[in-house]
């Protein structure tokens, strides 16, 4: 069973682009893109992706609930890999702890897409070694405030 994959990017040059690296690749299928958040959920509920690619700037919808939050607790057999541009690593955490198991950089797309598509698949996280110990330290934060 190929793992089926959702691309959700505000830009159509993204869109396209995660589409052309995954196509050749054996065992992963590209099932649909959305554009938007509303069209992000909707396409996600029908579809029901293995993985869904989300644009890190679409995760806050209008009515100011998470459409990544929202995603993973109606979703949970879908799995969230951001797609990000230089961004504050704050804001990358607050999306990893929301659900999401991973994220790749824009411009490190070639590189590593289908590599990053297999290792969460498979149930492990994809994150740069530099956010670890931002995680970690996260962890330590959330477990000293329950002491």
């Amino acid at each position: 069973m190929p793992i089926t994959v959702l691309i959700a990017d505000g830009k159509a040059s993204v869109r396209t682009a995660c589409a052309k690296i995954l196509k050749p690749e054996k065992g992963i299928r590209v099932v649909g893109d959305a554009a938007s958040g509303p069209a992000v959920l909707a396409a996600a509920m029908k579809l029901k992706p293995s993985i869904l690619l989300l644009d890190l700037t679409l995760t806050n919808t209008k009515n100011g609930k998470s459409l990544l939050t929202t995603i993973c607790g109606r979703l949970p057999h879908t799995t969230v890999i951001l797609l990000t541009q230089p961004s504050s690593e704050r804001r990358i955490l607050e999306a990893l702890c929301c659900g999401a198991r991973g994220y790749i950089a824009m411009k490190s797309l070639r590189m590593f897409l289908p590599k990053a598509v297999r290792v969460v698949h498979s149930g492990e996280a994809w994150v740069p070694r530099k956010m670890v110990a931002k995680i970690l330290d996260r962890l330590m934060s959330l477990t000293s405030q329950t002491r």
